[in-house]
């Protein structure tokens, strides 16, 4: 009994166990505004010159989004984070601020996805031939996801994103301030491995759970498993093959009867 005790309140004090119960909640809410909400809730971006409230409603929906593929993965960096800022002075400004960082990168991402959400359902609302052919929507999404799993960029944030401490050694400084800026450079090098895989999201709309899922256990085993790096070339070349498929497949759809 005194270790089951010792072990709810260890999991109280983990930032890991909150970070999950966090993501967990944002994965209800997106399941919840899928499968509940109005029709279309969350699926694509506000058209142009709708209210600034679609927008912020939007910007909300992405945020979440973010948050429920997004926190699992950064849950080894929070851990390591706590332990070395165990002794910093004001303790939770620190922790605070080095979140706030983190998450101030992905909401900037948030916002120029929500552009290009709208910019992608303008274009297809513009144009009937490509509103024929959603693959080449989704098609170059996954080209262009497949192409940067072999890039530099790719390989250099993820050897940052899977080391904490090495990251840690090399970036932290003390102090609210320094908190802040090894959150943004943190938000960045994640930013750096997975802004390809998010990018798939505009192609298939916020409404798609399927791929959320997909993309969320991708990003979770390749930052945080040990052999998760393996996965990156299986990954890339999965992506390059689904997304040649759907574009021919989508430039060879004939034309619809006039």
């Amino acid at each position: 009994m005194p270790g089951l005790v010792s072990a709810a309140a260890r999991a109280r004090h983990d930032p890991g166990v909150v970070l999950w119960v966090v993501a967990g909640a944002c994965w209800v809410l997106t399941a919840s505004l899928v499968v509940a909400g109005p029709a279309g809730a969350g699926h694509h971006g506000a058209a142009p010159g709708a209210a600034p409230s679609s927008w912020f409603a939007l910007l909300a929906v992405w945020l979440v989004m973010i948050g429920a593929m997004m926190l699992p993965t950064v849950v080894p960096m929070v851990r390591m984070f706590d332990v070395v800022s165990a002794r910093a002075p004001r303790r939770a400004a620190v922790r605070a601020a080095f979140l706030a960082g983190y998450l101030a990168v992905w909401t900037g991402f948030a916002g120029v996805a929500l552009l290009g959400d709208a910019a992608v359902d303008a274009l297809v609302a513009a144009w009937a031939w490509l509103a024929a052919r959603p693959g080449l929507v989704l098609g170059p999404a996954l080209l262009l996801a497949g192409a940067v799993q072999f890039s530099p960029l790719k390989n250099a944030c993820l050897t940052a994103c899977r080391n904490p401490v090495g990251f840690l050694w090399q970036h932290y400084r003390r102090g609210t301030a320094g908190a802040w800026r090894l959150g943004l450079r943190h938000g960045l090098s994640c930013l750096g491995c997975c802004w390809a895989l998010m990018l798939v999201m505009v192609a298939t709309g916020l409404g798609s759970l399927v791929w959320m899922v997909g993309l969320t256990v991708v990003m979770v085993i390749e930052k945080t498993a040990p052999r998760g790096a393996r996965l990156v070339v299986p990954v890339g070349i999965v992506l390059l093959v689904a997304g040649a498929s759907l574009t021919l497949s989508a430039l060879l759809t004939p034309p619809a009867p006039a």
